[in-house]
């Protein structure tokens, strides 16, 4: 009988999978939980509300704030990624069944909202550490030049009194919930890192608006839009269907111009808005 020769491994052909348990082992034993999981401090002031609406019947909708990193309502710590709270209600009498919504910045790049929050953390770094293809004469402060204006017009009654009283506690949310830790100290990390990325993970989830949304006339929800970071947001634009005829409904975010940004930036001109290029 012939027995089959033992499968010989060149020399380092594990050498790469062996490092990231290293790695592991010894933020372990030195007790590291990584900061990647962390919620926000508890001192982190209370959203602020910016409240910017648009009103094209049958729809109405309202960007009640705007979660930057380490901003006001922030509830993850060093959270790379842009979180829009939003209403928006079906004031007709159709069904309207709301597709995708994506964002617009100054530099006429489009983003559509994300689904993973690993996802757009991933991006938004990648896209920092390029400077977001700005010129060098614009500064850039990620988490910055967030402006504050006061409540919106324009959007009905219905919408301001019977639907923005419940966003304070269903869509700002609390912050994320305790750490929990093991007795064991070399697996406590392990697992608090553990349970901390799902509790990142359950709370995101809880906070975002699903997309698509089909809504009956006189219906409203609720809900955050995640994006990467997008400096100098323009637009918000929901892609919706109206009795199975496509319809837009743009939100101006015009007052959000200096978002990220802290210089004054040369905005294309509206000419090349026709150009506009996606972006992940």
């Amino acid at each position: 009988m012939i027995r089959p020769t033992p499968r010989q491994h060149p020399p380092g052909k594990h050498r790469g999978a062996v490092a990231p348990l290293v790695l592991l082992l010894v933020l372990t034993l030195t007790g590291c939980t990584s900061a990647a999981y962390k919620s926000a401090p508890k001192s982190t002031p209370a959203p602020v509300p910016i409240n910017l609406p648009s009103t094209e019947p049958p729809f109405e909708a309202l960007v009640h704030t705007v979660i930057v990193y380490r901003g006001p309502g922030s509830w993850k710590r060093d959270a790379y990624w842009d979180e829009y709270v939003v209403t928006i209600a079906n004031r007709g009498d159709e069904l309207i069944r709301v597709e995708s919504a994506s964002l617009t910045d100054f530099q006429n790049q489009v983003t559509t909202a994300g689904e993973n929050p690993w996802a757009l953390e991933s991006t938004s770094r990648s896209l920092a550490d390029k400077s977001f293809g700005l010129v060098k004469s614009t500064a850039l402060q990620i988490g910055g030049g967030v402006t504050v204006i006061s409540a919106g017009v324009g959007v009905g009654a219905a919408l301001t009194a019977a639907t923005l009283s419940g966003v304070g506690a269903g869509a700002f949310g609390a912050a994320v919930g305790g750490v929990l830790t093991l007795p064991a100290f070399i697996g406590g990390t392990i697992y608090t890192n553990i349970s901390n990325r799902h509790s990142i993970e359950r709370e995101f989830d809880r906070r975002r608006l699903p997309l698509p949304a089909t809504l009956v006339p006189g219906q409203a929800v609720q809900g955050s839009l995640f994006f990467r970071i997008s400096p100098g947001p323009r637009r918000l634009t929901l892609k919706c269907q109206v009795d199975d005829m496509p319809r837009d409904l743009v939100i101006d975010l015009s007052p959000l111009a200096g978002m990220h940004l802290t210089a004054t930036t040369v905005a294309p001109s509206p000419a090349s808005d026709a150009g506009a290029r996606p972006n992940p």
